[in-house]
């Protein structure tokens, strides 16, 4: 399987490097040259971008997925912010790095690798799990990804095991 990593706007360097080697698990991972940040993707009354408006610029993009990072506020419909976004079963994932930094770079770019491998995991038809252990469990705050494992538990991995294989990993 091959991943491209694609930044929007400038991006922390230590958690894009972080991504390109923790995302090998999967497969080839390709860095992309950064984009602008798409100017629909915003909506100026919450003061933040909409992570579905930022998925539709990557659609042009080779590979088999890609991972859009960008450091602005994200968020979705019905939901004040999300850490990431991607739909199930489709290439495209972002996540944003703008509520993952407290201090710690430790900890900063495990919440980015959990993040990324939750929302890589939607685009491999997983839903999110009850597991508190497992990454594809729900994060409603930095407490909720810290508290969660990295990896997906065994039956995630089952469920994405046939697309994986698939996608030549």
């Amino acid at each position: 399987m091959r991943i491209a990593v694609k930044p929007f706007g400038p991006v922390d360097p230590a958690a894009l490097e972080h991504l390109r080697t923790s995302l090998r698990e999967f497969g080839d991972v390709d860095a992309i040259q950064e984009a602008s940040l798409p100017a629909k993707a915003f909506d100026a009354k919450r003061g933040k971008y909409r992570a579905s408006a930022v998925l539709r610029a990557c659609l042009a993009e080779p590979g088999d997925r890609i991972l859009a990072v960008t450091d602005v506020d994200l968020f979705e419909e019905g939901k004040t912010f999300v850490f990431g976004y991607a739909t199930i079963r489709d290439r495209f994932a972002v996540i944003s790095t703008r509520r993952l930094h407290d201090g710690s770079a430790v900890r900063f770019l495990d919440r980015v690798e959990k993040e990324a491998f939750h929302e890589i995991g939607h685009t491999l038809g997983l839903d999110h799990d009850p597991d508190p252990g497992c990454v594809m469990h729900f994060s409603n705050s930095l407490q909720d990804t810290d508290r969660k494992g990295r990896r997906w538990c065994a039956g995630c991995a089952a469920v994405a095991e046939p697309t994986l294989r698939r996608l030549g990993r």
